[in-house]
């Protein structure tokens, strides 16, 4: 194989690593379909243009495969929405991060591609390539962490003055789960946990109980502040220290738009993505304006239809 592998090896050795970090949560069944089979189309494209090994890769041929036309679901060869845009560049960003992980490689082709901002205003949800990062980074402890359970609590669609006052007694584990408590702003809901989310909750709040001097003391505990007595706005202030720290890890601590807050947009992102509704993405925020909640997803509702997505790339 010599010092720079080939690409298919390369990249078959990225979808066991993915496969690995499914079985942990770190992506979900239907991300990892996707991110899947995105990554073998990217496979075949960049070997039809030549690339054999990863030195072949470069920055210019990762923005092609990300900016190609593609084939919409009417069959029609169109340029690729900016969502598809998107999607692309997160699987090649992943892609890459793993092979650096792996000790196959320590570029990022698609590390500086430009593509339309998703938010208006000044604070962008995560990509889905951040998210997993993110899952992955606060996975690495040696016990369950407070920076674990907020980046649970955010993921699922709390926002920071909300997280740091649920307890373990908040955590509905047979429902998968979580209740938010709402603020002046935003309403009281129950908002769902993915595997991941579930599973980080579960071990941090046996930790937290397991800590308590009294039993029954264990269900006031709080899953990711510590439990000393503090006005709204320090717990707040605790959850934004433990998001952003989790942020500066993967590599975003200096980018101007993105901010704990980004964490929980993603989750309105997602449920926008799932369901094309927005007002399931309003919900699942707690947002009672459908217009604040179009403006965290980047969503322009009064000018423009929803994207139509291509099903493959153009090749």
């Amino acid at each position: 194989m010599g010092s720079d592998p080939s690409l298919t090896y390369a990249f078959d050795r990225v979808q066991d690593t993915w496969q690995t970090m499914a079985t942990r949560g770190e992506f979900t069944e239907q991300t990892l379909d996707k991110f899947g089979l995105l990554l073998k189309r990217c496979e075949r494209y960049m070997q039809l243009r030549g690339a054999v090994v990863l030195g072949d890769v470069t920055a210019d041929l990762a923005e092609d495969f990300v900016t190609a036309r593609g084939r919409s679901r009417h069959g029609r060869v169109t340029d690729s929405a900016a969502a598809t845009m998107r999607l692309r560049r997160s699987v090649v960003r992943t892609a890459y991060r793993t092979l650096r992980e792996l000790g196959l490689s320590d570029a990022d082709p698609a590390r500086d591609i430009v593509l339309p901002a998703r938010a208006i205003g000044g604070v962008r949800p995560l990509a889905e390539d951040e998210v997993i990062d993110l899952r992955h980074r606060a996975s690495f402890v040696t016990r369950p962490s407070r920076h674990g359970a907020a980046a649970a609590l955010a993921l699922a669609g709390g926002h920071s003055g909300e997280i740091g006052h649920i307890r373990v007694r908040d955590l509905d584990v047979n429902h998968r789960r979580v209740r938010m408590h709402g603020s002046t702003k935003v309403d009281a809901r129950w908002c769902p946990l993915d595997d991941w989310g579930l599973n980080v909750l579960t071990s941090r709040a046996e930790f937290v109980s397991a800590r308590q001097l009294r039993k029954e003391s264990a269900p006031n505990a709080r899953l990711a502040v510590s439990d000393r007595h503090g006005s709204d706005a320090y717990l707040q202030a605790r959850a934004c220290v433990a998001l952003g720290d989790l942020l500066r890890r993967i590599g975003l601590g200096d980018e101007e738009d993105v901010k704990p807050s980004s964490i929980t947009a993603w989750a309105a992102v997602a449920e926008f993505e799932r369901t094309g509704r927005i007002e399931d993405a309003a919900r699942r925020l707690g947002l009672r304006s459908l217009d604040r909640a179009a403006a965290v997803v980047g969503y322009t509702w009064r000018t423009s239809s929803a994207e139509d997505g291509q099903e493959a790339v153009g090749a």
